[in-house]
């Protein structure tokens, strides 16, 4: 397993307030897009497809675990490129909560030879960038 992670944010919104948001996965949508093409999300999953070197991915994920106001963890459902877990690990502080994602991927040898784990951190560092957006703009709710 690789495990690929972001540095740990600091987000002025508390959290509950981000588990709330984090726990529906219809509301990925606001941070994954437009990376994410063919955004359809509900509840408990979401799926997409993200476009590498000119071929369409499908993902989907789907909740394995909710601990309120701590963490959300996703793994990969039916369309999937590899399995792996993500987590969304959320600590409350003085100054709101901190947010940190950790994806541990099962990377096919083949994918990882072409740079599967760099996509993989790009994803998580681009989907962090675009909660700490909506989080300073009071879009969390």
């Amino acid at each position: 397993m690789t495990r690929i992670q972001t540095a740990t944010a600091a987000l002025p919104v508390n959290a509950d307030a981000l588990y709330a948001f984090l726990s529906d996965l219809s509301n990925h949508r606001a941070f994954l897009e437009p990376g994410a093409q063919g955004f359809v999300g509900e509840a408990d999953r979401h799926s997409y497809f993200i476009e590498v070197m000119g071929m369409k991915m499908p993902q989907e994920f789907v909740v394995k675990e909710r601990v309120p106001g701590q963490r959300i963890v996703l793994v990969a459902g039916a369309r999937k490129l590899f399995d792996h877990e993500l987590t969304f690990e959320i600590a409350a502080d003085s100054e709101g909560c901190s947010l940190h994602l950790v994806d541990e991927a099962d990377i096919p040898m083949m994918m990882a030879t072409m740079g599967a784990d760099r996509l993989l951190q790009g994803q998580l560092d681009s989907a962090l960038i675009g909660i700490q957006a909506l989080a300073r703009e009071g879009r969390l709710t």
